[in-house]
């Protein structure tokens, strides 16, 4: 028996997986974030001092918080594929940021690579949308399939 192989449905496949995984550490590395910064007035001092002292950002802890929350929401909407070019923004833009500003040196090898990496995940599916199997394509398949119809005539 020979197996067909579908380079349309792999593609599908390959962003739903690593739309999920990206979801996933958004999440995982900024919830805690987000609520430490909201309940725990002990930690609101750590990130005021990272964001302000380390970092040099204006009004730090506000920083601090647009930032984690950036990369909270994105990684909510980015698993199931909701909104997700919006989503790949917040969270590309966050992780240049990051890039940028906290992880270009002596740690480049370990948090730079992390946040380059989500960077470029990030620009995949601001490239590409969710994918076959993301919530945009199930809600908006028919405008997409519109608006696709009206820029060929």
């Amino acid at each position: 028996m020979k197996l067909k192989f579908n380079n349309t449905s792999c593609w599908d496949i390959l962003l739903l997986m690593i739309r999920i995984w990206l979801g996933y550490r958004m999440i995982a590395a900024s919830y805690s974030s987000v609520r430490d910064i909201i309940f725990h007035p002990k930690e609101r001092v750590f990130f005021e001092k990272w964001f302000g002292d380390d970092l040099h950002f204006p009004i730090p802890l506000v920083m601090a918080f647009i930032a984690k929350s950036a990369e909270l929401a994105g990684g909510i909407f980015l698993i199931p594929g909701l909104f997700t070019r919006v989503s790949a923004a917040l969270i590309a833009f966050t992780m240049f940021i990051a890039t940028v500003t906290a992880n270009l040196g002596e740690d480049f090898n370990i948090d730079g690579g992390f946040t380059i990496s989500y960077f470029l995940f990030a620009l995949i599916f601001l490239v590409w949308g969710s994918g076959k199997y993301g919530l945009d394509h199930l809600l908006f398949k028919k405008r997409i399939k519109n608006d696709n119809t009206h820029d060929q005539s």
